[in-house]
């Protein structure tokens, strides 16, 4: 069972909350508003799964790699100013969507909270454009896209 003792051992992932196979871990909100996995321990059976794909836990060394960087910028100056990254993102996401993919991003509600979900629909694009340099949320939020861990 998973059990964090200090926050700075915990990345906020929530992969134990998807591996669990007793659904008895959440993420609970702190005092600070990060979220961080709850364990109820009367479901828990002691599986070690959450354990087991803590990416803290479970450091793996870090491999080298020649790295090259490229600078794009968007020809449309509207998607410029409201993109980060040169509208790189909204340029590949258009050839993904355009060719029947789907594409998956992170979304700001109307209460704040950044969670992922995906879109089928060029229209939907914007929703994913401008920073968002809060904690992301992975369970339990609808909004304008379809939640990818709850597409009820």
């Amino acid at each position: 069972m998973i059990n964090i003792t200090e926050k700075k051992k915990c990345c906020g992932c929530a992969a134990c909350v998807g591996v669990c196979p007793k659904d008895c871990i959440e993420m609970k909100e702190d005092a600070e508003g990060f979220l961080y996995p709850s364990v109820d321990r009367e479901k828990c059976i002691d599986c070690g799964a959450c354990g087991r794909v803590c990416p803290i836990l479970n450091h793996v060394a870090k491999k080298m790699y020649e790295q090259r960087g490229y600078i794009v910028q968007h020809k449309n100056p509207a998607i410029l100013r409201e993109s980060t990254s040169g509208g790189a993102f909204t340029a590949i996401a258009k050839f993904t969507l355009n060719r029947g993919g789907v594409v998956f991003g992170v979304e700001l509600t109307d209460d704040l909270i950044a969670h992922h979900v995906y879109i089928e629909t060029e229209s939907e694009l914007s929703q994913f454009r401008n920073s968002k340099y809060v904690q992301s949320c992975l369970v339990g939020h609808g909004g304008g896209g379809t939640d990818w861990l709850n597409p009820s």
